[in-house]
């Protein structure tokens, strides 16, 4: 079990963002999230060694491979999908116009 699985279990939800201070993309990102009324996770990665080593980390050995914050990590029934940066467009296709969004 990775990171944002480890947290997703432990406190319920599907999203978890991995974020810094004065992030002007993650905040764009909490704003959009907020709006659409989804439950998520947010990781400050500059207190969370851990959390930062997972989202640096390479895809080979087991992180996510990304180098700028935000990163948005989202389970689904069809497999997990994560991004960097602030993207409308994943944030709609994966989490609040999923089917199976609530």
């Amino acid at each position: 079990m990775n990171h944002a699985q480890e947290l997703q279990a432990r406190e319920g939800v599907a999203t978890v963002v991995y974020t810094k201070p004065n992030c002007v993309q993650c905040n764009q990102t909490f704003r959009m999230l907020d709006r659409d009324g989804i439950h998520y996770s947010k990781v400050d990665i500059t207190k969370d060694p851990a959390a930062r080593d997972f989202i640096t980390r390479d895809v080979a050995d087991g992180g996510l491979g990304y180098l700028q914050a935000p990163v948005v990590f989202v389970s689904a029934v069809e497999g997990d999908e994560s991004w960097s940066g602030f993207r409308p467009d994943k944030i709609e296709t994966h989490i609040t116009k999923r089917a199976d969004a609530a």
